[in-house]
């Protein structure tokens, strides 16, 4: 039986194990959130990261989910933990998520998995670092690797809506400025898919078909709720000035063909209306 692993049990943790529980015989999540332990899953145990180790030795884990972020130094998981990974004698697949901030600024040009990769954040840089030490240290011992490239997750409890509804100020953003985004229930489908399909060392930008402004969003979730627009500053915060510095569209046909994905929310227009429907 399937057995899996997860490090960092936030909200992609969450959502893919209420979601695909059923495929496993166990799911253990480590985290440093002591209200995430207290609170509990039903379908995940929960461990403190301290018990990491134990628990590897314990299980003979088929798949290994990290979805922690990195630091400076890389990933925590691969600085602390990458040895036991090579105890797992039926290891069948290992899934590391980064983001599409790897890729930098390209002008609002489509980017690929083979496209250059210049972050120009701190975060940017982290992450591509976290995944070169897991593409060197499991090429060196094949072991199976999968890097998904991830563009802004969004989803119930993860959106703007709220935002708006409060009438708070948005930080302006050019409608020439484009972001990619992906629903969470699409994302975790992904990597799902991935899991029933492995193919080792393959890397997929995980995004929907429509990359667009943040004024498209606001001007949907507000004309579908009948609210008006909230006030626009401009350069109010370090997150917005970040978001001068990266343009670029997503590509996620690898992830389309490869994977024989069919997005539920292929656009922000099916996804936001989906939430805007629950919350009304």
């Amino acid at each position: 039986m399937k057995k899996l692993f997860i490090y960092g049990f936030g909200y992609t943790a969450k959502n893919f194990v209420e979601q695909f529980y059923g495929d496993f015989s166990k799911i253990i999540s480590s985290t440093r959130n002591k209200e995430i332990i207290k609170n509990g899953s039903n379908f995940s145990d929960l461990i403190n990261n301290s018990n990491i180790t134990k628990y590897f030795l314990d299980n003979d884990f088929t798949h290994v989910l990290i979805t922690a972020p990195p630091n400076n130094d890389g990933d925590p998981f691969y600085l602390n933990f990458k040895k036991l990974i090579t105890k797992l004698k039926k290891i069948q697949w290992i899934g590391y998520l980064s983001a599409t901030n790897v890729y930098g600024h390209h002008e609002g040009r489509y980017v690929d998995e083979t496209s250059a990769t210049l972050p120009l954040t701190q975060k940017g840089k982290n992450r591509l670092l976290a995944e070169n030490q897991w593409l060197t240290y499991c090429k060196d011992l094949k072991l199976p690797i999968h890097i998904f490239r991830i563009a802004g997750i969004y989803g119930p409890d993860r959106n703007i809506i709220k935002k708006i509804q409060e009438q708070k100020t948005i930080d302006k953003v050019p409608t020439s400025q484009y972001f990619s985004r992906i629903y969470i229930d699409d994302l975790v489908n992904v990597l799902r898919s991935s899991m029933l399909k492995p193919n080792p060392f393959s890397i997929y930008n995980i995004a929907d078909d429509l990359p667009s402004s943040l004024n498209d969003i606001i001007e949907l979730v507000c004309h579908e709720m009948k609210i008006s627009k909230p006030d626009e500053i401009i350069n109010r915060t370090k997150a917005a000035k970040n978001s001068f510095l990266e343009n670029k569209k997503v590509d996620n046909s690898l992830m389309k063909n490869e994977l024989e994905i069919e997005l539920k929310y292929a656009t922000y227009s099916e996804g936001y209306k989906k939430i805007i429907e629950s919350i009304l």
